[in-house]
């Protein structure tokens, strides 16, 4: 009775065997019959003609491809499978003494590899097992990457992708498409009063409520805290956007019944319309953004398409223009630093560099208000000459002041990076100063890094070989290839706090974050966690073996003169001991 039991518990795993020779087909029946743990239901497919076809069929867990006797063959197999999105694992079957066709099989996209005069019952097993296992990882990291962790709708990533797609069907001729960007109203308001694990849910909500108004054709995604966009496909008519951006403004609007208490949020719509309101994603983007800002400014909740006098207005910046140059020529910037802190010491170790503006009218104003406008009026590379620059002068100084010379991370805009003469501008800059490359982290952000990999790595090398190391920023937005950025020589990943901050309450977060981690570590990669704001956040980090953290949890981001008293204190204050100088 008991074994019967546990023979109807064991799994059957679907194999489809890719092989020409009938004997062999017969001995890889007999070794997967001989194995207990499972049951193994085989597909033989001896003509590699039609191996494609049962490669990408959605009905085997496992597929042994013979890579000996047609290793050409298979090569292309391996490349036409992953480019059709096969999603089931390939292990190659190889001959004996021959690591060539071992490493042509896992560079073509193999999970794994047996030799096939050493095959054993145990062996298969086992590979079998690790390569599925593998496969799983992957696609959850994958789709932990596409989609929003508290919502599970797509992420930021996820929708460009499929806007993107849009515009390629839309530029061969199909219907037109909108898009729409909806900001929540009074959002804010509900998280201060009722708190973020309100907020969280009152968002969930939201999600589900957009989700329902669009047809599965539609897209919709989360992209900022209160942030959504929609991509309606193949519109008609103007009528049918009017028709659900009414429909989302209705439902939102609607009360929410959260933990027994009655909330009402709204919402702003801004739309863009293929082709009128652009024909690339960033255009249609920006304006349907716009569009938002001008439907919000009508204080209630309602949309608005984006229209040519929308762009004019917008375009109209002179006297912002004016006011950041004048910032840049009479020292109204300044740099602001955030201790980084190493969770095995418990020591400052470095510092992130940040930009504020001390505005003559509005006072202290943080990246966030300036930097966007800067970046419209292309005055982002100007503006990271001048950050650079000062950056030196205050390396220097605190040289002056006989404190531990600490490396200091600084954030290099995309736009800056790619700008021809960068290398050049960035030696002058340390010439000049008499400051060495050593002391500097360059940090780029992932999706920046992804977008231009080939076209900034010589840059980072040359400047690589003056001691600037290179980090990672905000990683864990986008969804890199590790093994590709192996190519740079980037040494630190730096995970974004949107993932840091929700791994105590959030299962899939913490995942991530833990798979980032290791994934990181595993390529020889140091790990800092930005955000971190909680014990139980640093707790959870150290835990995982996070290498360093920053955040409010220590310190907020201080002036030259606060950050070097922290410095001269050495942790001998009030604040943490975890606050004590790196001895280098």
């Amino acid at each position: 009775m008991t074994g019967r039991s546990e023979s109807m518990q064991k799994n059957t795993i679907r194999t489809l065997l890719i092989n020409a020779h009938r004997d062999q087909y017969i001995e890889m029946a007999r070794l997967l019959g001989d194995v207990t743990a499972s049951d193994y239901e085989m597909t033989w497919c001896a003509d590699y003609q039609y191996a494609l076809e049962a490669m990408l069929a959605p009905i085997h867990d496992i597929i042994l491809l013979d890579y000996e006797h047609a290793p050409d063959t298979c090569e292309e197999l391996l490349r036409a499978a992953s480019a059709h999105g096969c999603s089931t694992p390939i292990v190659c079957l190889t001959a004996k003494d021959n690591p060539e066709l071992d490493q042509a099989a896992i560079r073509g996209g193999a999970a794994d590899y047996l030799i096939k005069d050493q095959l054993d019952t145990v062996q298969i097993e086992r590979t079998i097992r690790y390569a599925m296992d593998r496969k799983s990882a992957e696609s959850e990291l994958a789709r932990l990457a596409h989609y929003d962790a508290l919502t599970g709708i797509p992420n930021r990533l996820l929708f460009n992708d499929r806007l993107d797609r849009a515009l390629q069907r839309a530029d061969r001729g199909d219907s037109p498409f909108a898009l729409l960007y909806v900001d929540l109203d009074g959002f804010k308001t509900v998280n201060d009063m009722h708190g973020h694990d309100v907020g969280d849910k009152l968002v969930q909500g939201i999600a589900e409520r957009l989700s329902q108004c669009i047809r599965r054709t539609d897209s919709v995604a989360r992209i900022g805290g209160d942030e959504f966009t929609v991509l309606l496909e193949k519109i008609n008519s103007t009528n049918d956007t009017v028709m659900v951006a009414q429909k989302i403004i209705d439902v939102i609007t609607e009360p929410f019944n959260i933990d027994g208490q009655q909330l009402r949020v709204g919402s702003s719509i801004g739309i863009a319309v293929y082709p009128e309101a652009g024909t690339d994603a960033k255009t249609l983007l920006k304006h349907a953004d716009m569009a938002m800002y001008e439907a919000k400014a009508m204080q209630g909740s309602t949309y608005r398409f984006f229209t040519d006098q929308m762009n004019n207005e917008a375009l109209d910046q002179g006297r912002l223009e004016l006011e950041l140059r004048a910032a840049i020529n009479n020292d109204e910037l300044a740099m602001y630093f955030q201790p980084r802190i190493s969770l095995q010491t418990g020591k400052i170790i470095g510092a992130e560099s940040l930009l504020r503006w001390h505005h003559p009218e509005r006072g202290l104003l943080l990246p966030d208000e300036f930097i966007p406008p800067a970046r419209q009026l292309g005055l982002l590379s100007p503006m990271g000459y001048w950050a650079m620059n000062r950056l030196c002068q205050d390396i220097t100084a605190m040289d002056q002041l006989n404190l531990a010379p600490l490396r200091i991370s600084f954030n290099v805009a995309h736009e800056q990076f790619i700008a021809p003469n960068f290398v050049t501008k960035i030696e002058s800059i340390l010439s000049a100063n008499k400051v060495l490359g050593s002391r500097f982290e360059f940090e780029l952000a992932e999706t920046d890094v992804i977008e231009s990999l080939a076209e900034i790595a010589a840059d980072m090398q040359q400047l690589e070989q003056r001691g600037v190391r290179f980090s990672l920023d905000d990683f864990g937005t986008g969804f890199s290839s590790l093994p590709q950025l192996q190519r740079l020589p980037i040494t630190t990943l730096k995970l974004d706090k949107s993932h840091v901050q929700k791994v105590v309450n959030n299962q899939d977060s913490a995942s991530m974050v833990r798979a980032m981690i290791h994934l990181a570590h595993a390529l020889t990669l140091k790990v800092v966690a930005e955000g971190v704001e909680t014990e139980r956040q640093k707790d959870f980090l150290k835990e995982n073996n996070c290498d360093q953290i920053q955040g409010f949890i220590f310190s907020e981001p201080l002036s030259f003169d606060d950050f070097t008293k922290l410095l001269r204190q050495q942790g001998a204050t009030s604040r943490p001991s975890y606050l004590s100088i790196v001895d280098k």
